[in-house]
């Protein structure tokens, strides 16, 4: 009778229970003397947890399972080594005798070729699967708890992040990768792109991540959207459903603030914050740099796009071939409906370029421009509310934290300033009129002024945003009048 042993450790029980490998192929070699069957063929799992059936050995025994069909025996020393999960159990078991073998758990004394083991395996299963929901449960809870009181029993529960080492129990700078940091956030504010910064990381400096693994954009952005870096600590921020990774809501985070030394600013970390939205709603051209006014561009005669299109011709008389880049209108192109369908890329880009320059260096009240309504539409005052909401339980939080001394009066006085900070802009943002116009000027060039030294960029992809933050449309009449609609 052929058999297949399935011994499996974790790491955790290995160490703690001394539940060894060892132990488990001597129990299983055995039980079949025993019952006086072959020795097993051992499938050894060493360090994986059954909480899942993503593990390599038994990926291993199933695809021999299948390759290996005339039948057999699967046999562990106890059933929680096959999962601990019953739905898995019923699914291995039912794949098991798909190609003609029974499961037998040599320790519980049961196998599947008869009904009562059936129904065993089943009851085993389902104590088994509650059994790891309430230890589950309980590791939470004890989590929680730990995380609530941190300040005071200064025990870390999570892995440092970048930047940040653990030394007797506390959180302290790891000086050289801090510095990285400190230069990388400078570098992403100044324009430089994170893909360049990465690159040198990665090619030229060698820095790993805290797994040893090199940098991609995902673990980047990241590390420096962790608020570990401005020293709080924060838990029970995301959950994870299956592989996906969920953000609960923000009232259910366990924050403490100021919890250990911080590498960069808040300012800094919030402008960084800003960057990341930014880029993220750019959209899909936003990697190519070639045309900076992609999705801007609009022609005034039939309101379709125009978008960026190159084009070839061939000169006999310089005998070298010349290359056209324009904004070309989609309905010329695509319905033939439109007459005036073009404009030359570097003169509508210059221009724009220098429209935001002069804009920068403007004077509010003295201005014809257009500014677009959109973004004033969408003001909600029912969310800028609720966020004032927000900031009242926040405060009540900081002010019931301090009666329970988890923090002290100085972290409260901090607290309380920051919160007073954020209610003072929300409220300037509903006493802003809707239809001002020179409140509108004000904004766009004070926008204009902030994103000036980007709009002078090296980097086309820098600028290419920077246009992204500052005009709504531009309409082309005639292929030579350009009308502008700013962002108010």
């Amino acid at each position: 009778m052929r058999v297949l042993g399935y011994p499996r450790v974790s790491t955790e029980e290995q160490a703690e229970k001394g539940n060894s490998l060892t132990e488990q192929m001597e129990r299983m070699t055995a039980y079949c003397k025993a019952m006086g069957w072959d020795e097993p063929i051992f499938f050894i799992e060493d360090g994986y947890s059954a909480k899942n059936l993503n593990r390599p050995e038994i990926t291993r025994m199933l695809d021999y399972v299948k390759k290996n069909a005339e039948g057999g025996i699967v046999l562990t020393t106890k059933l929680d080594r096959l999962s601990r999960k019953l739905f898995d159990i019923l699914s291995l078991n039912e794949y098991f005798n798909k190609h003609n073998y029974n499961f037998v758990s040599a320790t519980e004394g049961f196998d599947t070729s008869t009904p009562a083991g059936r129904l065993v395996l089943q009851m085993l299963g389902m104590v088994a699967e509650f059994e790891r929901e309430r230890t589950s449960e309980r590791v939470r809870d004890n989590m929680l708890s730990i995380a609530r009181n941190i300040k005071n029993n200064k025990k870390i529960i999570t892995r440092p992040c970048f930047g940040y080492d653990v030394k007797h129990g506390e959180m302290v700078f790891n000086i050289e990768e801090s510095l990285l940091i400190k230069k990388a956030a400078a570098d992403l504010i100044s324009g430089i792109p994170s893909r360049r910064i990465i690159q040198n990381w990665n090619m030229v400096e060698g820095v790993k991540t805290k797994d040893g693994n090199e940098w991609s954009d995902k673990t980047f952005r990241e590390l420096f959207q962790r608020e570990t870096l401005v020293g709080d600590f924060v838990y029970n921020k995301t959950y994870k459903e299956g592989t996906k990774v969920i953000t609960r809501p923000e009232e259910e985070w366990i924050r403490i603030e100021d919890n250990h030394p911080a590498i960069l600013d808040r300012d800094t970390f919030e402008r960084l914050q800003a960057l990341f939205q930014s880029r993220k709603t750019v959209g899909k051209h936003m990697s190519n740099d070639r045309y900076l006014l992609s999705g801007l561009v609009v022609c005034g005669h039939c309101g379709n796009k125009m978008n960026g299109k190159m084009n070839r011709s061939y000169s006999k008389r310089n005998q070298k071939e010349n290359i056209h880049y324009q904004y070309l209108c989609d309905g010329y192109l695509k319905k033939s409906n439109c007459y005036h369908h073009y404009v030359k890329r570097d003169m509508l880009e210059t221009l724009i370029v220098n429209e935001i320059i002069s804009l920068s260096e403007s004077a509010p009240g003295k201005l014809k421009i257009l500014i677009s309504e959109t973004k004033e539409k969408t003001l909600d005052i029912n969310i800028i509310k609720s966020k004032l909401a927000k900031l009242d339980k926040k405060m009540q939080k900081q002010i019931d934290a301090y009666n329970d001394d988890l923090i002290t009066a100085h972290d409260l006085k901090i607290a309380t300033e920051r919160v007073q900070g954020e209610r003072r802009e929300l409220e300037c943002m509903l006493e802003v009129p809707n239809n001002g116009q020179e409140k509108k000027e004000e904004r766009v060039i004070h926008k204009a002024k902030k994103e000036k030294k980007y709009i002078t960029s090296e980097d086309r992809l820098v600028v290419k945003q920077s246009i992204r933050k500052l005009i709504d449309k531009i309409e082309i009449m005639n292929g030579e009048e350009v009308v502008v609609t700013w962002l108010g």
